[in-house]
């Protein structure tokens, strides 16, 4: 199997959809899996068929060394079988309408952060990019989803995590996000 592991490892990044685009563009590889600097992969990948343009694969999220649940996403893709969109929490548009990435088996796991520092350093950055791709497609926010979508970020991300230093952060996020896009709006 001709793989390539692209690891995402570059300061100030505005747009990381363009960053991997541009990896996989250089790549000579047929497939690539996307790791971030603070990610790695736990098994070989080895169940791939040419029939898939994308996988999932699972990815176990850690904050300061607990873990605080899982979600999957398309990591694993095939050169010229899409590209990545969105410059941030970006994702993958398949080329071809009717595909559909297929779950493999390796874990990735994610370690979210050492420091709280850190962590709310990497908050404030991550919702200015947020905030500016929510104006480019043109979402409104209005004092009600800025008051209410926090809480709501606290409370089911608290229900999977049942880690309230974690949710608080994402409630954080959530808040920064909309309350920077608000900004924007004036």
């Amino acid at each position: 199997m001709n793989m390539n592991i692209l690891t995402l490892n570059k300061p100030n990044i505005k747009d990381f959809a363009k960053e991997r685009n541009n990896l996989l563009a250089k790549s000579k590889s047929e497939w690539n899996l996307f790791l971030d600097s603070d990610e790695r992969l736990v098994k070989p990948i080895n169940d791939i068929s040419n029939k898939n343009d994308c996988y999932y694969l699972y990815r176990k999220n850690y904050f300061l060394g607990r873990y605080v649940g899982t979600d999957k996403l398309i990591r694993l893709v095939k050169k010229g079988g899409g590209k990545w969109q969105r410059s941030v929490h970006e994702t993958w548009k398949p080329n071809k309408s009717h595909s559909r990435g297929v779950l493999l088996d390796p874990v990735i796991i994610h370690n979210t952060t050492d420091n709280l520092k850190d962590y709310i350093n990497k908050i404030n950055n991550y919702s200015t990019l947020h905030a500016r791709e929510n104006f480019k497609e043109n979402k409104k926010v209005n004092l009600l989803i800025i008051i209410f979508f926090p809480i709501a970020k606290f409370i089911i991300t608290y229900v999977k995590s049942k880690n309230v230093v974690f949710s608080i952060m994402q409630s954080l996020h959530s808040y920064l996000s909309w309350t920077k896009l608000y900004l924007q709006q004036f």
